[in-house]
Parts: structure tokens; C-alpha cells; sequence
């Protein structure tokens, strides 16, 4: 911003502004009757090509206003940011009073529910990731039989997450062995972290069956597979469909079928959040930032979400490069803070 006059910069907010309520190219004439211009058009129309020439807006046609660049727009946003000029928690009383009702004893059941409602309150699509439980710790297992080959498996955190599947027994169980696989498998995962209890229950398949009783064995075996299973982070994505209000892409089904296709990436989305919000502040990525291979007309704006002091997950808002960041940036930053278990977390680093 500092290569930038106090004038252009004027200039430049009230164009990204008004291109990001119409979403048409802005004139001269506009600016100028804008609060706070006072110049002519013709002298606006000047500080436009001025910052045309310094890549910041485009003139889609000859006749037309002028647009902002993905380069435009990141200069605005860090405007916005630097000088705090954002709508405070949204700009929306019942954004906060529609977050604070959300209840759920499962952070990852929690922030999955925000992120159904960052979706609906935003109207765009919100990203969500959820911890992993690899450097968790274990407080409890739970073991439910369906039948000889089913079991249902129930992983419980200390810090209060759930994880559940049902695992399929190449062996059957007898309902009476429950008891005895849950308590043996209880005292080993107890107070020990996921990562810990995978290489002890490697080590105990290595060791000669003949030191196991049947109960202990299958024990073994059922957990290996959860644990297998349980330590990636998981990735929700809510409000897909919104993408085709996204006037970006509206009228361009190739366009839409590489979004839709890239947001199943579920990895390559999960690099990409962790990329943004190493820092602990609401990040926002412009066009060729999101690394997605999507053009430079979208945008994504995320936070991570803190417990214990540790990052354990992110929540995110992708939309069009016109979206109302004064609004959207504090709505996920107040999410983030609302999913963390200690706001000072997030308080401490705004």
C-alpha cells in the first residue's frame, strides 16, 4: 500500500467496493461522487489507468469502467485488515447469536455443524477441517457387538473427540468375548497417545500368537484396523451448489466441473488450508495464492481453530474474487474463535 498515493488508494477502494456489490466494470463517474473523492472524473479516469498500468485494475472492454485484478483485490484486503475497517463480527447480530447456539460434546460434530452454518449465513461454500487423532490421547474404547463379523468400535479422546466405525471380522466374535476385548484393549490404549497405541499393537501382532488367549488376539486385530483408519484429518465441505451462483462461473460448466472436482481433493484441499493459517490470524488467499489451478477469480479466506493451545483444525469460507470481505473475513475469524476451546487463543493473536 505504500507504493501507492493516498489518492489511488481512494480510488481503488471505492472501484473494488462497487465492482464487488454490482460485479459490473466501474467508471469515473461513479468514483467520483463517491464520499471522500473529491476530484473530477476526468482526474479519477487519470488515477484509473494510473493504476491499470500498475496492474491493480483491467479494463475488460474499450468502452467500459475498469474491474479489479486478483493483485487489486489483495491490496484491498490487506487494507482492509491493516486498518481494521471490517464489520465487527460480521456485521450481523444474528451471526453470532446463530454460532453461540451451536452445541455438541464432539469438537469435530462442532465444527462440522459451524460449518454447515458459515455455508448458509455466508451463502458460499465453507471448508472444515477436523483434527486428526494421530498425537491424541485415549481416554476411552468402547466396543458394541452387531454380530460375529461386525463391531462397532468407539474411540473417545481426552480432550473430548469421538471417532466410530464399524469393523468387519475376518473372524467371528461371540457376544460374551466383548467384555474381555474391551477391557484388554481399554488397558492398553488408556492415557496414551494414537500414534503410541499403533506401534504397541504392532508390536503385540509380532509377538508369537501363542502368548495370546482368542479374545486378545481378535482384540488386536479389530483395533489395528480403527487405527488405521482414525489418525488423517477429515474435511467437510458444505454449500458445493453454491459455486453456481458464483457469477464467475455461472455460465461456464467446465469451470464449475473443475471446482466441484477440486474440492473432493480432499488432501490437496487439507495442503492447502495448512498452508494458509500457519500464522494465528484469519489468512485469505487471491486467485493463483489458492495453488487449486483455478483461475485467478476465486478466493478463500480461513482461520484455524485452537485447543490446548494447538491448532487442531481450520474453518473456511471459498467464493468468487467479489465477495464482501468486510463481512465474510470477521465471520470466519469469529467462527475460529467460537471452535476454540480458550478464545484467548485467538484474542491474543489478532
Amino acid at each position: 500500500m505504500s507504493l501507492l498515493s493516498e489518492r489511488q488508494l481512494k480510488v481503488l477502494v471505492q472501484v473494488v467496493e462497487r465492482f464487488n456489490l454490482s460485479g459490473e466494470p466501474v467508471g469515473s463517474t461513479a468514483v467520483s461522487r463517491s464520499e471522500g473523492i473529491s476530484v473530477s472524473s476526468a482526474t479519477v479516469r487519470n488515477v484509473m489507468a494510473e493504476l491499470e498500468g500498475l496492474g491493480l485494475l483491467h479494463q475488460p472492454h474499450t468502452s467500459a469502467g475498469r474491474v479489479p485484478t486478483a493483485s487489486g483485490m489483495r491490496l484491498y484486503v490487506d487494507y482492509l485488515v491493516a486498518t481494521g475497517q471490517r464489520a465487527p463480527n460480521g456485521g450481523a447480530p444474528e451471526w453470532l447469536a446463530s454460532l453461540s447456539e451451536l452445541e455438541a460434546d464432539d469438537v469435530s460434530q462442532l465444527a462440522r455443524s459451524a460449518g454447515v452454518l458459515v455455508s448458509q449465513l455466508s451463502h458460499l461454500t465453507s471448508l472444515v477441517s477436523t483434527p486428526g487423532l494421530a498425537a491424541a490421547r485415549l481416554r476411552d474404547v468402547q466396543l458394541s457387538w452387531l454380530s460375529e463379523h461386525r463391531i462397532l468400535v468407539v474411540l473417545i479422546t481426552e480432550d473430548g473427540r469421538v471417532f466410530n466405525r464399524v469393523v468387519r471380522m475376518e473372524e467371528p466374535v461371540e457376544r460374551n468375548s466383548i467384555v474381555w476385548m474391551r477391557n484388554y484393549l481399554s488397558e492398553l490404549v488408556t492415557g496414551r497417545s494414537l500414534q503410541d497405541v499403533r506401534r504397541r499393537v504392532r508390536r503385540e501382532l509380532a509377538a508369537s500368537e501363542s502368548r495370546y488367549r482368542s479374545y486378545m488376539r481378535r482384540a488386536l486385530a479389530l483395533s489395528q484396523q480403527v487405527l488405521d483408519l482414525a489418525t488423517g484429518a477429515e474435511l467437510y465441505v458444505e454449500g458445493r451448489l453454491n459455486v453456481l451462483d458464483f457469477s464467475e462461473l455461472a455460465h461456464d460448466i467446465a469451470r464449475v466441473r473443475d471446482v466441484l472436482r477440486a474440492l473432493e481433493d480432499k488432501e490437496r484441499v487439507l495442503d492447502v488450508l495448512d498452508r494458509i493459517c500457519e500464522a494465528r490470524r484469519v489468512q485469505t488467499l487471491i486467485g493463483s495464492e489458492l495453488d487449486l489451478d483455478l483461475g485467478d477469480d476465486l478466493s478463500l479466506i480461513a482461520c484455524g481453530y485452537y485447543r490446548d493451545g494447538e491448532q487442531v483444525g481450520l474453518v473456511g469460507v471459498l467464493g468468487p474474487l467479489r465477495m464482501n470481505y468486510a463481512r465474510i473475513i470477521p465471520l470466519v475469524e469469529h467462527t475460529a474463535r467460537m471452535l476454540s476451546k480458550d478464545s484467548e487463543e485467538l484474542n491474543s493473536s489478532s
